[in-house]
């Protein structure tokens, strides 16, 4: 069994907010977001020279897609709040403590971020979800946009740990879209 399927099941973070309020389910999935972002620098900066050159490209593409993830949630937070942004301070998910914190193997890296990055994108479902039940249209459509996103580098992060399993020249690794860091969302 994958460290992955081992994975608890349960949602920490979102399980319990007692209420459906817009601003702290966007406050929490933005500390999560920048979590996993942390995750993504921390592989790209511990990729050296025998990492191949798709997959460095594709650490910095996934970084600079989670920044821009993060400003844009902020951006929605500060509109909301008028300027008045409180991010609250969350210790690091215990998710994360399942993989080794700075591995040089790409193998474990990949399956690291693979796992964080799904378990990512069903947060940002669920979250997606209860802003549209809360009313906040702007938070739904921009956390569905997130997904979108998030659901292209999962894919991504397949080929290229299959990539790595099968031993598969970097040169026939997809190349990540032009453009595609800067996502698909609003303004």
């Amino acid at each position: 069994m994958s460290k992955c399927q081992r994975a608890p099941l349960g949602n920490d973070w979102i399980d319990e907010i007692a209420t459906e309020n817009p601003t702290l389910i966007l406050e929490k999935h933005l500390q999560e977001t920048i979590q996993l972002c942390g995750k993504v620098q921390q592989a790209r900066i511990g990729s050296d020279s025998t990492v191949p050159r798709k997959t460095r490209l594709l650490f910095d593409s996934m970084n600079s897609e989670l920044q821009f993830f993060i400003t844009s949630i902020q951006k929605h937070l500060e509109s909301r709040s008028r300027g008045q942004l409180h991010v609250p301070e969350m210790p690091e998910s215990s998710y994360w403590r399942l993989f080794p914190v700075e591995s040089q193997d790409l193998r474990e890296q990949l399956e690291a971020l693979l796992c964080g990055y799904a378990r990512y994108a069903r947060n940002t479902s669920k979250a997606s979800a209860r802003l549209l039940r809360a009313g906040d249209l702007d938070g739904f459509e921009l956390l569905a946009d997130v997904f979108k996103g998030v659901d292209r580098c999962l894919w991504f992060l397949e080929i290229h740990l299959e990539g790595v399993a099968l031993k598969v020249d970097d040169a026939r690794l997809p190349d990540w879209p032009a453009g595609a860091d800067r996502g698909d969302l609003p303004g």
